[in-house]
């Protein structure tokens, strides 16, 4: 069991973390539709729907059951009386805990990490982010664990009729069961919060894995998208991924020489802080860059400091 860390102090958004409604849908391409976060609220996620002629997949259901609802709603809209499919990219509230709202309606999906990540941690997710604000208290209201009805290990494959959706685990990395949905031939990548727009990446315990985090965004780029969802931000292409792993090198080769130096982690956070913030001055989560310099640390082979406490 891995050790709950707590969060960087940081001032929470007072936004409600609704969904929006089907009149901000998106149609990416023929029957692949994204439901977009709304103006970067922190705790609303890139929905993406996915209608073949058969079955629709659901990615992502939005944060507690009202938001499920909603999302459901929306998916009804677009693929009448298809099966349904659901899936979340990782095991955080914002990402999947609206399934609720689909049990008896979908068939739900994840891959092995993320069922035990939920199992051992949701309860403690729930707690923590019904303490940052009002709003996220009474999305989570009433909350509980939906065990899936799949389960798989490294890959599944569902065919919707005339489209193909594979998913992928990809973690561990900002999770231990983090997991991409690829569509192959309209090669349309959703990340999760492997990727973000314009945001530093989030670590949260102890089975962030910081190194593995970039040979993660290395196999994405490899699949070359043409399109990429992120789990938060603005849409965009292959260079979104490109952007986050090139923020995380900066930051592991920086910890790597100051260690060399014989700097002490409190130094390396003080000298790489401020430079990295600087250096990407749009970026948003910018109390967790600390944290980053800390988990790459951690990794050091030689840092004194175990990589999973």
């Amino acid at each position: 069991m891995s050790t709950i860390e707590q969060e960087p102090e940081r001032e929470h958004d007072q936004r409600p973390p609704d969904v929006l409604d089907a009149s901000a849908l998106v149609e990416l391409a023929d029957g692949v539709w994204v439901l977009p976060d709304r103006d970067r609220v922190p705790h609303v996620p890139n929905i993406g729907i996915v209608v073949g002629e058969r079955s629709t997949l659901i990615v992502e259901s939005g944060i507690g059951i009202a938001n499920g609802e909603r999302v459901l709603e929306i998916v009804r809209g677009l693929s009448g009386s298809r099966r349904l499919y659901a899936t979340a990219t990782h095991f955080h509230p914002e990402h999947g805990y609206g399934v609720q709202a689909l049990v008896d309606h979908a068939t739900v999906i994840y891959n092995e990490p993320q069922r035990d990540e939920l199992i051992e941690k949701q309860d403690i997710f729930t707690k923590r982010f019904s303490a940052f604000t009002e709003h996220l208290e009474q999305a989570l209201r009433g909350v509980e664990y939906v065990p899936p009805d799949i389960v798989y290990s490294d890959r599944a494959v569902l065919d919707l009729g005339g489209i193909t959706a594979e998913l992928l685990h990809y973690g561990p990395a900002h999770t231990r069961g983090d997991q991409v949905i690829w569509l192959p031939h309209e090669r349309i990548l959703w990340t999760g919060d492997l990727v973000e727009e314009r945001f530093f990446c989030i670590m949260p315990d102890g089975d962030t894995k910081a190194n593995r985090w970039i040979v993660q965004l290395e196999q994405m780029e490899a699949l070359d998208p043409l399109v990429v969802v992120p789990g938060h931000g603005a849409l965009g292409d292959v260079s979104l991924i490109t952007t986050v792993k090139q923020s995380l090198i900066d930051i592991r080769d920086e910890v790597a020489a100051l260690h060399a130096d014989g700097q002490s982690l409190e130094q390396m956070v003080d000298r790489i802080e401020p430079a990295t913030l600087a250096r990407y001055r749009d970026w948003g989560n910018r109390e967790w860059v600390g944290r980053i310099v800390e988990r790459f640390h951690r990794e050091l082979p030689d840092s004194g400091v175990h990589a999973d406490a």
